[in-house]
């Protein structure tokens, strides 16, 4: 199960910068391909290639801060 959005936890520093609209967006889009790689390399999410995860994200374009 993989959750992403607003439901995270933070100090309110922190907090404060991630429960805005583009964090939350490329929090659920890390989601989505990390279930998509998950299934693709058949393996447990737990255990995908996390450097991979992030290639695929950037060539995405997906919003890192």
């Amino acid at each position: 199960l993989l959750v992403a959005g607003r439901c995270l936890s933070a100090d309110s520093t922190a907090a404060g910068a991630v429960r805005v609209m583009p964090p939350c967006m490329a929090m659920g889009q890390a989601a989505g391909t990390a279930a998509a790689l998950s299934i693709k390399t058949q393996c447990e999410v737990r255990n995908i290639d996390i450097d991979k995860l992030k290639l695929i994200l950037k060539e995405d374009k997906v919003y890192f801060g």
